[in-house]
């Protein structure tokens, strides 16, 4: 399937570009290379007791990984007034130290577009990945931040248009598709999947002074079938539990494959090129074909305000009801809140901050853990701030923390509690359940980055980041650290 969407999208890309010759073309080919030295250490923390839930899970190894690595690079573009081609190949040989082995990993992407009247613009792209590295995979909506490092593979096409039909009004459309495969998908691994999504946008100016914002979407979620030993351990758990409790359950075809539907709508007032006020109202939706899963429908909306009182000083607030109802459930209201600030301390310094209290629903994760995955309602609280310094022209430098609280629904994890526990699950009510189901999360992030840049065509960079996850769910919680190092040189090679 990936070899049909890359071909296709290569196809396409070359007809839009090709199709109006008579425009004047600009092509350029760049090439370079990098040398990269990755260092990352996880250790896990294990101090539990599992008297009660050795059914059900597994020990979790500490990671480790001293990875040196050369990646050429190379860019090939051409473009017009009215379209753009653009092709970029960016494998890599690595070795680690610590497994003694090398590896070949992949990183290309290709993407176009094409103007083909002044209001009508069609976008493409295509990238395909092969690496252990987490930071590759742009993030969804998970809230797993410790993706491992085994390795995966993954595609993302998409598709999209847009319709500019008056001044600052425009419809549009697209459609995604991603697959993610994994070298290791067994018990307490990762998850494949397939993921379909189809997308409308609207944007519409009344005046000067008001507008509206609308985006409304339909993902489906195709997963590769739980493991079948996973799901005769929590079987047999519930059934010691609660004897015939899954007689009515087949489950030798049990699905995670889900529906998820959202939407926004936003109408902005702007008062003034520095003070807009707004209203937002965002649903999410989700319909899981697996029995054990609740649907949930979650509700926000926010009113809220952008102010900017100086060239240097910029603020958003705002804040509303939040309303979730959860299949066999009683429903929920509660109230969503954030707060973002903006700072110039001088010509070459930044400060940016921003505390954020919400819901939202997670459904696609790259890592699963050893009760199924994580997926459900989520409620979080979030803090972070970054500072930013440029020391000349050449060398800059950033620091930033962040510090996430949140609780997810699961209710494998709910079952897994009241088995430990010997609950009988035909006499449990509903809101003890649900209490059950409810794990917590904290998750602590520091870290700092120093690029310089020399010899015009020269880079070199340090990253460094910490991660503390502490869980209530075995084997995710964690200390990690991760130090990156590369230098890098990239030059046009030739135009014409």
């Amino acid at each position: 399937m990936s070899k049909l969407l890359l071909t296709s999208t290569l196809f396409f890309s070359l007809v839009i570009v090709q199709f109006h010759s008579a425009h004047a073309r600009l092509n350029t080919i760049t090439g370079g290379i990098s040398v990269n030295y990755d260092y990352d250490e996880t250790v896990y923390d294990t101090e539990y007791d599992t008297t009660d839930t050795t059914e059900l899970t597994s020990t979790r190894d500490n990671s480790y990984l001293k990875k040196f690595s050369i990646a050429p690079l190379f860019i090939y573009e051409t473009k017009s007034s009215i379209d753009n081609l653009t092709i970029r190949f960016n494998p890599s040989l690595s070795y680690d130290q610590e497994e003694s082995q090398s590896n070949i990993d992949h990183n290309f992407r290709i993407s176009a577009f094409r103007k083909f009247t002044n209001r009508l613009r069609f976008d493409l792209s295509d990238s395909f990945i092969y690496s252990d590295d987490p930071e590759l995979i742009e993030d969804d909506n998970s809230s797993d931040y410790n993706k491992g490092r085994k390795r995966y593979w993954t595609n993302d096409f998409i598709l999209s248009s847009k319709y500019a039909y008056a001044a600052n009004s425009s419809v549009g459309g697209g459609y995604a598709y991603r697959i993610l495969r994994n070298d290791y998908t067994g018990i307490g691994g990762y998850e494949d999947y397939d993921k379909h999504t189809v997308n409308i946008s609207l944007l519409h100016r009344f005046n000067k002074s008001w507008n509206i914002d609308l985006y409304t979407s339909y993902t489906r979620g195709l997963f590769d079938p739980p493991n079948q030993e996973l799901v005769e351990r929590v079987e047999n758990g519930l059934e010691n539990t609660s004897p015939g409790i899954t007689d009515d359950i087949n489950t030798n075809n049990l699905s995670n494959d889900l529906s998820e539907y959202r939407a926004t709508t936003a109408v902005n007032w702007i008062f003034t090129q520095n003070k807009i006020f707004s209203a937002t109202h965002s649903y999410t939706g989700s319909n899981y074909d697996a029995l054990l899963r609740n649907d949930t429908n979650l509700h926000n909306l926010t009113f809220g305000a952008q102010y900017k009182p100086s060239k240097r000083f910029s603020f958003g607030l705002g804040g509303g009801p939040s309303y979730e109802k959860t299949e066999t459930f009683d429903r929920n209201w509660d109230y969503n809140a954030h707060l973002n600030l903006d700072y110039a301390l001088s010509k070459k310094s930044n400060i940016s901050a921003g505390v954020e209290k919400s819901y939202d629903i997670q459904n696609f994760s790259q890592n699963n853990n050893s009760l199924g995955k994580d997926e459900g309602l989520t409620a979080f609280w979030k803090w972070q701030i970054k500072l930013s310094h440029k020391f000349t022209p050449d060398l800059n430098a950033s620091l930033w923390a962040s510090y996430r609280d949140e609780q997810q629904e699961s209710i494998l994890y709910g079952l897994a509690n009241t088995t430990a526990t010997n609950a009988d699950l035909n006499t449990i009510d509903s809101d003890t359940l649900r209490e059950e189901t409810v794990y917590n999360r904290q998750i602590y992030e520091a870290g700092g980055s120093l690029k310089y840049s020399f010899l015009q065509w020269y880079t070199t960079s340090l990253r460094y980041t910490y991660r503390q996850q502490s869980s209530d769910v075995i084997n995710d919680s964690y200390d990690e650290h991760r130090v990156f190092l590369t230098l890098s040189v990239q030059k046009e090679l030739l135009r014409w």
